[in-house]
């Protein structure tokens, strides 16, 4: 589930936000997001990503601990 939420950011960090997430061709929204999910997790175990499979991995040049590209190549299909 997903929650919207508006939020007020100093004029500094929205322009760094914004560099950033245009450097990584996503949203602002995302950006953000993922920002703060590195944050909360910095120093949880949660940051360890197990092997979801032994013999059949991911196709070349997917990522599959990148959820959001993930859910962007679903889109396009």
């Amino acid at each position: 589930m997903m929650h919207r939420t508006t939020i007020n950011l100093d004029e500094a960090i929205y322009r760094k936000v914004m560099r950033l997430a245009h450097s990584k061709g996503k949203s602002m929204a995302r950006t953000i997001e993922e920002l703060l999910r590195n944050s909360l997790n910095k120093n949880s175990r949660s940051n360890i990503i197990p092997p979801l499979h032994l013999n059949n991995g991911p196709l070349p040049g997917i990522n599959i601990a990148d959820r959001d590209r993930l859910y962007d190549l679903m889109e396009d299909r």
